[in-house]
């Protein structure tokens, strides 16, 4: 058994938040970020590394119950179009693609104040894409993986003066995404 842990660092995002009552029931994030898979070896012990990618995300949370600590269904899903994967083995991927849609409860604490802070837990599904050629030119017999994943993150909430139809607020957060049945290396 193996886990790929994907790391979104700090991402700064706008987030809409939603509706005509003065609780708050929907917000909608987009976020654009930094996603790492930390090196390992591969399946005959060579040194296996990864490049960063661009994380695309997009994030629905709903309003379950709370005021002051306030609990949310989540459905964060986040895109990672191409980890760069070096390896010495060969018959290797050259390169993998992420996506992960993982329902969630999060429980964010001091909400409607200036700053909220928070914390996210789930579970979902994860795919993975490995490279059409292996790093010997042969064509990828398993290029495509479905895993079951688990999501956890944490991030702060700051409410922003800013309104437009809805008010606007910035979100810094940090997401690890673990996997199992990832792509044999």
């Amino acid at each position: 058994m193996r886990f790929v842990v994907s790391f979104l660092s700090l991402v700064l995002f706008c987030t809409a938040v939603g509706s005509a009552q003065e609780q708050q029931k929907s917000e909608i994030g987009f976020l654009l970020g930094d996603t790492q898979i930390p090196g390992g070896s591969t399946s005959t012990g060579l040194p296996l590394s990864s490049g960063s990618s661009i994380a695309f995300s997009v994030n629905y949370a709903r309003h379950l119950t709370g005021r002051k600590t306030e609990l949310q269904l989540e459905i964060p899903f986040e895109a990672d179009p191409s980890h760069k994967i070096d390896s010495a083995q060969r018959g290797a991927i050259s390169s993998l693609a992420g996506l992960y849609v993982t329902p969630s409860l999060r429980v964010r604490f001091l909400n409607g104040q200036r700053i909220s802070p928070w914390l996210s837990s789930g579970f979902g599904y994860g795919l993975y894409e490995g490279s059409k050629a292996l790093n010997n030119g042969e064509a990828n017999p398993n290029r495509f993986r479905n895993t079951p994943t688990a999501q956890f993150g944490g991030g702060v909430d700051f409410r922003t003066p800013i309104r437009i139809v809805f008010p606007i607020s910035l979100r810094i957060e940090v997401r690890d995404y673990y996997t199992l049945n990832v792509p044999n290396f």
